[in-house]
């Protein structure tokens, strides 16, 4: 015997109309179950979960309309169809029935063909129910998972693009993306030799597809900014490997600076970004704007490429303020933006310098109002302090330098390097040095003590030897940006001349010795004059080779400038 496909409820106190309608359901193939009242027909639904019910109005103990509340209650989700058995088709007996939460009427004397018609009609309205019911459970399930990885992605996102940097005391921002995935990008990375990168970016577009960019820019931007590369090398880079991959309707509008500490400058390559402010503290002013020079990455072809920057000199206290252009292109109520005239008026208010940030933020917020975001929005304010920036990232030393091998044993070596003009124009030879340095013998963490040294060492002979440059430039007003301009133009037209890196390496107890030796083929300079003792000089130049004194244990001068050499004992 088969078994059958639905089974109906019949509730009804007269024991005829029972056996009538068991004889017609039977016939059509349901299994039937029999309540005598309202209360047998709540408890036999509960207990055997029929698939249709067809309810007396009129019972002992409990009426139809009071079990078909308590049965539908039962039911939760799941759609069981209640037709009402009853000889009264007036109005007020219909409404009641609908209250109670009846599908249907089935009037008595019964007719088998009209009956079969309810049942059919109604089993494909559950049918119809229950497929919505479990599509809808489905999407909800698909809901859940793509939220628990949406939310997984963001966290990694996260952990990749945010490093502690930010957290500096020195630096405040406000990233509010559209979205869950902000298609604006804030990265920051101390520099090897004490300073600061850091780079405010802006996809095409937002959500997802945009952010997926930030990856490959942060992992270049990080990578490169450890091994002591400058920003003009870094924003190259990245514009190459965007030009790989992103759709040729994708690109990343940019601003990156290099704040270093040991010259008390800023350089600044902005892209398509809003204008970068500095702000002077002390006279409540801006200072100097660094406008778009450049399109954004990702456009043009690498020897089209201008990875030019612009410098300045800073001063302690100076905040510098970038935006995103979400913050400019806020939405007010009445449909205009907040725009370049509302941002600058903030700044010409002479307001107290440490609450620009905040009071931006509140206009900011004050304009939009309840007025639907349309951008992702990004405000950094920096606090320039020559202290914390010359801390350096302490995790590099913690790592080794981000990928150097600090087990390597102590052994002897030696390298030799020659470096001629055309390399000198075009190439930074410090960032490779270092790391071939860290990947060979490890150093145990001394990446940042390595590049000071060195970068000291090879900027006396490029700029002093071959480049023929005066230190004592820097003590002028807007001293360094004169300094470095001289030094970019000279170094372009450098046609001749060598710098020639001597190494020597020999294991000691528990470490090892280091001996470095450089020498330059240029005019050489006054060693004397550039060599007061550092607690004296209070100037900005000379001030170098006194940091590499406190680094080495001997530095020796010789040929009247021409060659210097160093012992860096590490252990």
């Amino acid at each position: 015997m088969s078994t059958p496909t639905l089974t109906v409820l019949v509730a009804d106190d007269d024991t005829t109309n029972r056996l009538l309608l068991e004889a017609i359901l039977e016939q059509e193939g349901y299994g039937v179950i029999h309540a005598e009242d309202g209360r047998e027909a709540v408890e036999a639904f509960a207990q055997y979960h029929p698939d249709l019910v067809l309810m007396d109005v009129r019972m002992p103990e409990m009426d139809g309309y009071e079990a078909t509340r308590q049965i539908k209650a039962l039911s939760g989700d799941t759609f069981v169809p209640v037709i009402f058995l009853t000889a009264n088709s007036d109005l007020e007996s219909m409404v009641r029935s609908i209250d109670s939460g009846g599908d249907d009427f089935l009037p008595k004397p019964y007719n088998r063909i009209q009956l079969q018609t309810r049942i059919n009609a109604l089993m494909r309205i559950r049918e119809l129910y229950n497929t919505v019911h479990s599509q809808r459970d489905e999407l909800r399930q698909h809901q859940k998972r793509l939220e628990r990885e949406r939310q997984l992605a963001k966290r990694l996102f996260n952990n990749i693009v945010h490093t502690d940097v930010l957290d500096r005391p020195n630096i405040r921002y406000r990233l509010s993306p559209m979205s869950l995935f902000s298609g604006d990008i804030l990265l920051a990375a101390a520099k090897p030799s004490g300073g600061l990168h850091l780079l405010l970016g802006d996809f095409t577009g937002h959500g997802l597809a945009a952010a997926t960019g930030a990856l490959p820019v942060s992992s270049i931007f990080y990578g490169m900014t450890a091994k002591g590369y400058a920003i003009a090398e870094i924003v190259a880079e990245i514009n190459a490997r965007l030009l790989t991959i992103l759709p040729v309707d994708m690109f990343l509008a940019a601003c990156v600076v290099d704040l270093d500490a040991s010259s008390q400058t800023l350089s600044v390559w902005n892209g398509g970004m809003p204008p970068f402010l500095i702000y002077d503290a002390e006279r409540r002013q801006v200072r100097q704007r660094v406008a778009s020079t450049h399109l954004p990455l990702g456009i043009v072809a690498d020897e089209k490429f201008e990875s030019r920057v612009e410098m300045a000199t800073l001063r302690s206290g100076d905040r510098l303020f970038f935006c995103s252009d979400g913050v400019l292109e806020t939405p007010g109520p009445q449909g205009e933006r907040f725009g370049n005239a509302r941002f600058d008026a903030l700044f010409a208010e002479e307001l107290p310098a440490e609450d620009l940030f905040d009071e931006l933020l509140h206009r900011l917020q004050t304009f939009q109002a309840d007025t639907r975001q349309l951008d992702d929005v990004t405000l950094v304010e920096v606090v320039y302090d020559q202290q914390l920036l010359e801390l350096g990232d302490a995790t590099l030393a913690a790592e080794g330098g981000r990928g150097g091998r600090a087990d390597i044993p102590p052994t002897s070596w030696a390298l030799d390097f020659v470096l001629e003009a055309d390399m000198l124009r075009h190439v930074d030879p410090l960032p490779p040095l270092i790391q071939t340095l860290v990947d060979l013998q490890g150093f145990r963490g001394r990446r940042q003590q390595l590049y000071t040294i060195f970068s000291e060492l090879y900027s006396n002979a490029l700029e002093h030897g071959l480049l023929g440059l005066d230190s004592s430039l820097k003590d002028q007003p807007n001293g360094f940006a004169r300094y470095y301009q001289q030094r970019d133009q000279r170094l372009s037209a450098l046609a001749e001349g060598e710098i020639r890196i001597h190494l020597r390496h020999r294991p000691e107890a528990g470490g090892g010795c280091l001996q470095i030796r450089v020498e330059d083929t240029g005019s050489g300079f006054d060693t004397e004059r550039v060599l007061p003792s550092l607690s004296d000089n209070l100037g900005k130049a000379g001030r170098g080779i006194q940091l590499l004194r406190s680094l080495c244990e001997q530095v020796h001068f010789t040929d009247n400038g021409n060659g210097v050499e160093v012992h860096y004992r590490w252990g």
